[in-house]
Protein backbone atom coordinates (compact mmCIF):
# COMPACT_ATOMS: atom_id res chain seq x y z
CA UNK A 1 0.00 0.00 0.00
CA UNK A 2 2.67 2.46 0.86
CA UNK A 3 4.75 1.57 -2.66
CA UNK A 4 1.56 2.50 -4.43
CA UNK A 5 0.71 5.66 -2.58
CA UNK A 6 4.66 6.94 -3.10
CA UNK A 7 4.35 5.72 -6.67
CA UNK A 8 0.89 8.09 -7.44
CA UNK A 9 2.75 10.67 -5.42
CA UNK A 10 5.43 10.39 -7.82
CA UNK A 11 3.75 10.28 -11.07
CA UNK A 12 1.56 13.16 -9.80
CA UNK A 13 4.73 15.59 -9.10
CA UNK A 14 6.20 14.54 -12.70
CA UNK A 15 2.98 15.66 -14.25
CA UNK A 16 2.18 18.53 -12.19
CA UNK A 17 5.69 20.02 -11.60
CA UNK A 18 7.54 21.04 -8.74
CA UNK A 19 5.89 23.81 -7.00
CA UNK A 20 9.68 25.39 -5.92
CA UNK A 21 10.60 24.86 -9.28
CA UNK A 22 7.78 26.46 -11.14
CA UNK A 23 7.56 29.31 -9.01
CA UNK A 24 10.97 30.45 -9.82
CA UNK A 25 9.94 29.98 -13.76
CA UNK A 26 11.63 33.23 -15.67
CA UNK A 27 8.88 35.57 -17.53
CA UNK A 28 10.27 38.51 -19.16
CA UNK A 29 6.94 39.19 -20.71
CA UNK A 30 5.91 40.60 -17.97
CA UNK A 31 7.83 43.78 -19.10
CA UNK A 32 5.65 44.41 -21.99
CA UNK A 33 2.77 45.40 -19.31
CA UNK A 34 4.93 47.21 -16.42
CA UNK A 35 8.54 48.04 -16.63
CA UNK A 36 8.23 47.56 -12.48
CA UNK A 37 7.05 44.03 -12.98
CA UNK A 38 10.95 42.38 -13.22
CA UNK A 39 10.56 39.78 -10.46
CA UNK A 40 11.51 36.92 -12.54
CA UNK A 41 12.68 38.52 -15.56
CA UNK A 42 16.45 37.46 -15.57
CA UNK A 43 18.51 34.41 -14.98
CA UNK A 44 21.80 33.50 -12.93
CA UNK A 45 23.46 31.60 -16.26
CA UNK A 46 21.90 32.76 -19.33
CA UNK A 47 21.23 35.93 -21.09
CA UNK A 48 17.58 35.99 -22.52
CA UNK A 49 15.71 37.11 -25.16
CA UNK A 50 11.41 37.84 -25.89
CA UNK A 51 9.94 38.19 -28.68
CA UNK A 52 5.62 39.09 -28.83
CA UNK A 53 3.34 39.21 -31.63
CA UNK A 54 -0.31 39.90 -31.82
CA UNK A 55 -2.68 40.72 -34.52
CA UNK A 56 -6.59 41.27 -34.13
CA UNK A 57 -8.49 41.98 -37.56
CA UNK A 58 -12.50 42.77 -37.47
CA UNK A 59 -14.55 42.81 -40.75
CA UNK A 60 -17.75 42.13 -39.68
CA UNK A 61 -19.04 44.61 -41.91
CA UNK A 62 -17.36 42.32 -44.64
CA UNK A 63 -15.76 45.70 -45.87
CA UNK A 64 -13.33 43.61 -47.94
CA UNK A 65 -15.52 41.83 -49.90
CA UNK A 66 -18.13 44.59 -50.48
CA UNK A 67 -15.31 46.70 -51.98
CA UNK A 68 -14.20 43.52 -54.68
CA UNK A 69 -17.68 43.63 -55.74
CA UNK A 70 -18.18 47.20 -56.35
CA UNK A 71 -15.20 47.14 -57.81
CA UNK A 72 -16.18 44.34 -59.90
CA UNK A 73 -19.79 45.92 -60.89
CA UNK A 74 -17.68 49.02 -61.82
CA UNK A 75 -15.77 47.16 -64.64
CA UNK A 76 -18.62 45.65 -65.68
CA UNK A 77 -20.28 48.52 -66.10
CA UNK A 78 -17.28 50.46 -67.45
CA UNK A 79 -17.15 47.65 -70.38
CA UNK A 80 -20.53 47.90 -71.71
CA UNK A 81 -19.75 51.69 -72.07
CA UNK A 82 -16.87 50.90 -73.74
CA UNK A 83 -18.92 48.72 -76.12
CA UNK A 84 -21.77 51.32 -76.23
CA UNK A 85 -23.83 48.56 -74.77
CA UNK A 86 -24.84 51.10 -71.56
CA UNK A 87 -28.48 51.30 -71.16
CA UNK A 88 -30.93 52.93 -68.93
CA UNK A 89 -31.17 50.76 -65.88
CA UNK A 90 -27.44 49.35 -66.24
CA UNK A 91 -26.26 51.50 -63.22
CA UNK A 92 -28.79 50.33 -60.75
CA UNK A 93 -26.64 47.30 -59.86
CA UNK A 94 -23.87 49.74 -58.94
CA UNK A 95 -25.50 51.73 -57.02
CA UNK A 96 -26.73 49.18 -54.91
CA UNK A 97 -23.05 47.87 -54.11
CA UNK A 98 -21.99 51.95 -53.32
CA UNK A 99 -25.11 51.47 -50.62
CA UNK A 100 -24.54 48.34 -49.52
CA UNK A 101 -20.68 49.64 -48.60
CA UNK A 102 -21.97 53.17 -47.31
CA UNK A 103 -20.98 53.01 -43.47
CA UNK A 104 -18.58 49.78 -43.83
CA UNK A 105 -15.84 49.76 -41.24
CA UNK A 106 -12.72 46.95 -41.19
CA UNK A 107 -10.07 47.69 -38.52
CA UNK A 108 -6.66 46.65 -37.49
CA UNK A 109 -4.64 46.24 -34.51
CA UNK A 110 -1.20 44.93 -33.75
CA UNK A 111 1.79 44.71 -31.46
CA UNK A 112 5.20 43.70 -31.83
CA UNK A 113 7.58 43.33 -28.66
CA UNK A 114 11.23 42.94 -28.31
CA UNK A 115 12.94 42.59 -24.75
CA UNK A 116 16.22 41.60 -24.08
CA UNK A 117 17.60 41.31 -20.18
CA UNK A 118 21.11 42.42 -19.15
CA UNK A 119 23.19 40.53 -16.02
CA UNK A 120 21.63 38.89 -13.02
CA UNK A 121 23.40 42.13 -11.31
CA UNK A 122 22.23 45.03 -13.45
CA UNK A 123 18.72 47.13 -13.01
CA UNK A 124 18.74 47.24 -17.10
CA UNK A 125 16.66 45.60 -19.89
CA UNK A 126 16.91 46.40 -23.39
CA UNK A 127 12.86 46.89 -24.71
CA UNK A 128 11.57 47.79 -28.14
CA UNK A 129 8.13 47.70 -29.24
CA UNK A 130 5.03 48.99 -32.09
CA UNK A 131 1.51 49.41 -31.52
CA UNK A 132 -0.59 49.75 -34.20
CA UNK A 133 -4.30 50.74 -34.46
CA UNK A 134 -6.21 51.33 -38.03
CA UNK A 135 -9.92 51.89 -39.12
CA UNK A 136 -11.24 52.21 -42.74
CA UNK A 137 -14.45 53.28 -43.13
CA UNK A 138 -16.20 53.90 -46.63
CA UNK A 139 -18.70 56.81 -47.56
CA UNK A 140 -21.50 57.24 -50.14
CA UNK A 141 -22.29 59.82 -51.58
CA UNK A 142 -26.00 60.04 -52.95
CA UNK A 143 -25.42 62.01 -55.78
CA UNK A 144 -23.71 59.12 -57.53
CA UNK A 145 -26.83 57.70 -58.19
CA UNK A 146 -27.74 60.79 -60.25
CA UNK A 147 -24.15 60.90 -61.66
CA UNK A 148 -24.53 56.99 -62.88
CA UNK A 149 -28.03 57.42 -64.34
CA UNK A 150 -26.73 60.08 -66.39
CA UNK A 151 -23.99 57.96 -67.50
CA UNK A 152 -26.36 55.92 -68.44
CA UNK A 153 -28.82 57.98 -70.17
CA UNK A 154 -25.01 59.36 -72.04
CA UNK A 155 -23.58 55.79 -72.63
CA UNK A 156 -20.61 56.87 -71.26
CA UNK A 157 -19.45 56.24 -67.57
CA UNK A 158 -16.00 56.67 -66.19
CA UNK A 159 -15.23 55.89 -62.24
CA UNK A 160 -13.42 59.15 -62.03
CA UNK A 161 -17.28 61.05 -62.18
CA UNK A 162 -18.00 59.25 -58.66
CA UNK A 163 -18.00 61.03 -55.25
CA UNK A 164 -17.33 58.34 -52.56
CA UNK A 165 -14.66 57.69 -51.14
CA UNK A 166 -12.81 55.69 -48.15
CA UNK A 167 -11.44 57.46 -45.00
CA UNK A 168 -8.74 55.64 -43.96
CA UNK A 169 -6.73 56.50 -40.28
CA UNK A 170 -3.79 54.85 -38.66
CA UNK A 171 -1.91 55.39 -35.34
CA UNK A 172 1.58 53.74 -34.36
CA UNK A 173 3.48 53.97 -31.37
CA UNK A 174 7.22 52.77 -32.28
CA UNK A 175 10.27 52.72 -29.54
CA UNK A 176 13.25 51.81 -28.08
CA UNK A 177 14.26 52.27 -24.80
CA UNK A 178 15.94 51.27 -21.45
CA UNK A 179 14.17 49.46 -18.60
CA UNK A 180 15.31 50.55 -15.37
CA UNK A 181 14.19 48.19 -12.45
CA UNK A 182 14.77 49.11 -9.25
CA UNK A 183 13.18 47.47 -5.69
CA UNK A 184 12.95 49.68 -2.42
CA UNK A 185 13.08 47.43 0.77
CA UNK A 186 12.37 49.98 3.19
CA UNK A 187 8.97 50.45 1.48
CA UNK A 188 8.09 47.32 2.07
CA UNK A 189 9.20 46.11 -1.40
CA UNK A 190 8.21 47.99 -3.67
CA UNK A 191 9.36 47.99 -7.11
CA UNK A 192 9.73 50.75 -9.54
CA UNK A 193 10.44 50.69 -13.12
CA UNK A 194 11.03 53.29 -15.35
CA UNK A 195 11.49 53.28 -19.22
CA UNK A 196 13.65 55.73 -21.06
CA UNK A 197 12.70 55.42 -24.79
CA UNK A 198 12.99 57.43 -27.60
CA UNK A 199 9.78 57.06 -29.67
CA UNK A 200 8.50 57.50 -33.28
CA UNK A 201 4.33 58.16 -33.65
CA UNK A 202 3.28 57.65 -37.11
CA UNK A 203 -0.03 58.80 -38.46
CA UNK A 204 -1.46 57.85 -41.77
CA UNK A 205 -4.26 60.19 -42.45
CA UNK A 206 -5.42 59.31 -46.17
CA UNK A 207 -8.35 59.97 -47.65
CA UNK A 208 -9.13 57.23 -51.43
CA UNK A 209 -11.25 58.43 -53.66
CA UNK A 210 -13.29 56.56 -56.16
CA UNK A 211 -11.31 57.07 -59.04
CA UNK A 212 -7.52 56.70 -56.53
CA UNK A 213 -9.33 53.40 -55.78
CA UNK A 214 -10.06 52.24 -59.68
CA UNK A 215 -6.02 53.04 -60.45
CA UNK A 216 -4.66 51.23 -57.44
CA UNK A 217 -3.70 54.55 -56.07
CA UNK A 218 -3.81 53.78 -52.49
CA UNK A 219 -0.96 54.90 -50.74
CA UNK A 220 1.81 57.25 -50.74
CA UNK A 221 4.22 56.46 -48.27
CA UNK A 222 5.84 59.59 -48.09
CA UNK A 223 3.18 62.12 -47.72
CA UNK A 224 -0.13 59.91 -46.11
CA UNK A 225 2.31 59.24 -43.45
CA UNK A 226 3.75 61.64 -40.72
CA UNK A 227 6.18 60.80 -38.33
CA UNK A 228 7.26 62.76 -35.06
CA UNK A 229 10.16 61.60 -33.33
CA UNK A 230 9.86 62.56 -29.18
CA UNK A 231 11.88 61.09 -26.01
CA UNK A 232 9.84 59.76 -23.39
CA UNK A 233 9.31 58.17 -20.48
CA UNK A 234 6.97 55.13 -18.60
CA UNK A 235 6.70 54.69 -14.95
CA UNK A 236 5.47 51.35 -13.14
CA UNK A 237 4.75 50.33 -9.63
CA UNK A 238 4.34 47.12 -8.39
CA UNK A 239 3.81 46.23 -4.56
CA UNK A 240 3.21 42.93 -3.13
CA UNK A 241 0.12 42.33 -0.57
CA UNK A 242 0.37 38.82 0.74
CA UNK A 243 -0.28 36.74 -2.68
CA UNK A 244 -1.52 39.85 -4.78
CA UNK A 245 0.46 42.14 -6.58
CA UNK A 246 -1.26 45.66 -7.05
CA UNK A 247 -0.25 47.24 -10.35
CA UNK A 248 0.02 50.67 -11.70
CA UNK A 249 1.44 51.99 -15.60
CA UNK A 250 1.64 55.36 -16.74
CA UNK A 251 2.83 55.84 -20.13
CA UNK A 252 3.75 58.60 -22.31
CA UNK A 253 4.46 61.25 -19.21
CA UNK A 254 5.16 63.49 -22.11
CA UNK A 255 2.70 64.40 -24.23
CA UNK A 256 2.02 66.92 -27.19
CA UNK A 257 -0.74 67.45 -30.26
CA UNK A 258 -0.19 66.29 -33.58
CA UNK A 259 -1.84 66.57 -36.76
CA UNK A 260 -2.25 64.01 -40.01
CA UNK A 261 -1.81 64.52 -43.49
CA UNK A 262 -5.13 65.61 -44.35
CA UNK A 263 -5.37 68.17 -40.45
CA UNK A 264 -7.10 64.98 -38.56
CA UNK A 265 -5.99 66.55 -34.92
CA UNK A 266 -4.23 63.46 -32.53
CA UNK A 267 -3.91 64.81 -28.60
CA UNK A 268 -1.37 62.39 -27.49
CA UNK A 269 -1.91 61.60 -23.79
CA UNK A 270 -0.95 60.10 -20.78
CA UNK A 271 -1.66 55.94 -20.44
CA UNK A 272 -2.76 54.85 -16.99
CA UNK A 273 -3.13 51.18 -16.54
CA UNK A 274 -4.34 49.99 -12.91
CA UNK A 275 -4.80 46.19 -11.51
CA UNK A 276 -3.90 43.46 -9.95
CA UNK A 277 -1.93 39.90 -10.53
CA UNK A 278 -2.44 36.92 -8.21
CA UNK A 279 0.31 34.26 -9.17
CA UNK A 280 1.03 30.34 -7.97
CA UNK A 281 2.42 27.59 -8.42
CA UNK A 282 -0.33 26.26 -10.33
CA UNK A 283 -1.51 29.42 -12.23
CA UNK A 284 -2.05 33.07 -12.36
CA UNK A 285 -4.37 35.51 -12.94
CA UNK A 286 -3.94 39.35 -13.98
CA UNK A 287 -6.22 41.98 -14.68
CA UNK A 288 -5.44 44.99 -16.08
CA UNK A 289 -7.39 48.38 -17.17
CA UNK A 290 -7.22 51.56 -18.76
CA UNK A 291 -7.78 54.57 -16.70
CA UNK A 292 -8.31 56.79 -19.38
CA UNK A 293 -9.12 56.01 -23.17
CA UNK A 294 -6.46 56.01 -25.76
CA UNK A 295 -7.28 58.97 -27.73
CA UNK A 296 -8.95 58.64 -31.24
CA UNK A 297 -7.29 60.00 -34.41
CA UNK A 298 -9.83 60.69 -37.65
CA UNK A 299 -11.95 57.39 -37.36
CA UNK A 300 -9.70 55.68 -35.10
CA UNK A 301 -12.14 55.70 -32.43
CA UNK A 302 -10.89 56.24 -28.62
CA UNK A 303 -11.02 52.93 -25.94
CA UNK A 304 -10.57 51.98 -23.18
CA UNK A 305 -9.60 48.23 -22.73
CA UNK A 306 -9.85 46.19 -19.38
CA UNK A 307 -8.46 42.82 -19.93
CA UNK A 308 -8.27 39.24 -17.83
CA UNK A 309 -5.36 36.85 -18.23
CA UNK A 310 -5.21 33.28 -16.84
CA UNK A 311 -2.67 30.62 -16.99
CA UNK A 312 -3.59 26.97 -15.38
CA UNK A 313 -0.39 24.00 -15.27
CA UNK A 314 -1.32 21.56 -16.66
CA UNK A 315 1.39 19.00 -16.95
CA UNK A 316 4.94 19.99 -16.04
CA UNK A 317 5.42 21.42 -19.42
CA UNK A 318 2.07 22.67 -20.23
CA UNK A 319 0.14 25.49 -19.38
CA UNK A 320 -3.52 26.73 -20.61
CA UNK A 321 -3.64 29.88 -21.18
CA UNK A 322 -7.08 31.91 -21.02
CA UNK A 323 -7.91 35.57 -21.26
CA UNK A 324 -10.97 38.13 -21.89
CA UNK A 325 -10.79 41.79 -23.43
CA UNK A 326 -13.52 44.06 -22.38
CA UNK A 327 -13.63 47.17 -24.83
CA UNK A 328 -15.62 50.61 -23.57
CA UNK A 329 -15.96 53.58 -26.24
CA UNK A 330 -15.23 51.43 -28.95
CA UNK A 331 -17.69 49.57 -32.30
CA UNK A 332 -15.29 46.94 -31.54
CA UNK A 333 -16.78 43.89 -29.59
CA UNK A 334 -15.20 42.09 -26.55
CA UNK A 335 -12.86 39.58 -27.31
CA UNK A 336 -12.03 35.97 -25.82
CA UNK A 337 -8.86 34.07 -26.17
CA UNK A 338 -6.92 30.60 -25.19
CA UNK A 339 -4.11 29.11 -26.44
CA UNK A 340 -1.23 27.25 -24.72
CA UNK A 341 2.13 27.67 -22.94
CA UNK A 342 5.26 25.04 -23.40
CA UNK A 343 7.95 25.39 -21.08
CA UNK A 344 11.52 23.64 -20.94
CA UNK A 345 13.71 24.54 -18.02
CA UNK A 346 13.64 27.62 -16.34
CA UNK A 347 14.05 30.26 -19.36
CA UNK A 348 12.53 28.42 -22.74
CA UNK A 349 9.01 29.34 -23.18
CA UNK A 350 6.46 29.27 -26.36
CA UNK A 351 2.93 30.26 -25.89
CA UNK A 352 0.52 30.75 -29.36
CA UNK A 353 -3.29 31.49 -28.14
CA UNK A 354 -6.18 32.63 -30.70
CA UNK A 355 -8.72 35.57 -30.53
CA UNK A 356 -12.20 35.63 -31.63
CA UNK A 357 -15.16 37.56 -31.21
CA UNK A 358 -17.13 36.80 -34.46
CA UNK A 359 -16.99 35.46 -37.76
CA UNK A 360 -15.00 38.19 -39.19
CA UNK A 361 -13.09 39.18 -36.12
CA UNK A 362 -9.79 36.92 -35.62
CA UNK A 363 -6.69 37.13 -33.98
CA UNK A 364 -3.68 35.20 -32.47
CA UNK A 365 -1.02 35.99 -30.44
CA UNK A 366 2.60 34.49 -30.25
CA UNK A 367 5.42 34.52 -27.81
CA UNK A 368 8.99 33.22 -28.20
CA UNK A 369 11.44 33.31 -24.55
CA UNK A 370 14.59 31.75 -25.33
CA UNK A 371 18.59 32.26 -24.29
CA UNK A 372 20.97 33.98 -26.22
Amino acid sequence: MFRIRALFYSVCALLLGSPFASAADVNIADLTVNPADAGHSRDNRETLSYFGMQLYFDDRDDLLDKALELKEESEALEARSRGFLLIPGDEQDLVAALENLDGAITSLRGELDFVFAGKKDSPAHYAMGTELRGTARFYYDPGDEQRLRFASITGLFRPLDLESYMDVAGVMHSHFGLNLHYQLEDFGQLEIGVLAKLQVISLLDRRIDYNDYERGDVFDWGTDIKNTVQPNIDLGLRKQLGRVGLQLVISDLYTETLRGHNGHRYRQRSRIQAGFDYRRHWGSLQIMGDVVPRPRFGEVSSRRDIRADGSLRLTRRWDLLLGYNDVQEHYERNTGSAGLRYTLGRSLRFDIRGTAAGKRELGFQLGLQMPL
